[in-house]
């Protein structure tokens, strides 16, 4: 216990000496080993019968090297829409992701690709007319982007997605026939990231 206490005082006074310095430096002098938090906010344009849908997400990741991070974020994709028929249900998705970023750093801009795999838990709510259901999925994404490094601290990023987030499930209550849609979408995502 004794030895992680005093590794996490010794990092937390090297982080103290050297703030005044990345203060005045907005370079990326880092060294691509670093811990990170991330949020990301967006919006998902949803495929055929899925429609748009708010996206948030939050996560914590690592710069293993100059080249590559990784994180895994848990999001919630808010206000979708499954349609068939002229019926359509509300679909709700949280899904969890394990990111893997391959990066080519110049100077404090970071041009990458992505990929991911996880599940999405989809829920539809109930209307007058549909019966709503759940289910869990397997998930994955690809896409690309660009980030800026702001600070030693702060980083930014604005990216592109596909996802597949699996399916989304309900039911039309006049007939029993089953809505079964893939929720797949393209988002557009502003990420912030913070490295400890």
């Amino acid at each position: 216990m004794k030895k992680y206490l005093l590794s996490t005082l010794a990092v937390a006074g090297l982080i103290g000496m050297t703030a005044p310095a990345h203060a005045t430096d907005n370079s990326m002098a880092m060294s691509f080993s670093d811990p990170y938090a991330v949020i990301q906010a967006g919006f998902g344009f949803g495929q055929k019968d899925y429609k748009e849908a708010a996206v948030f997400a939050l996560g914590a990741g690592y710069h293993m090297n100059q080249y590559l991070k990784s994180d895994i974020t848990v999001g919630l994709r808010a206000w979708g829409k499954a349609k068939k028929d002229g019926h359509s249900a509300d679909v709700w998705t949280v899904p969890a992701l394990a990111n893997l970023y391959a990066s080519m750093p110049y100077q404090n801009f970071e041009p990458y690709v992505m990929g991911g795999l996880g599940m999405a838990w989809n829920k539809s709510d109930s209307t007058h007319e549909v019966k709503g259901d759940e289910k869990m999925s397997f998930a994955w994404t690809a896409g690309a982007g660009i980030g800026y490094r702001l600070t030693s601290c702060w980083g930014l990023d604005l990216g592109y997605r596909y996802v597949d987030l699996g399916e989304g499930r309900s039911k039309i209550k006049a007939t029993g026939d089953r809505i079964k849609k893939n929720i797949r979408s393209h988002d557009i995502l502003l990420s912030a990231r913070y490295y400890f």
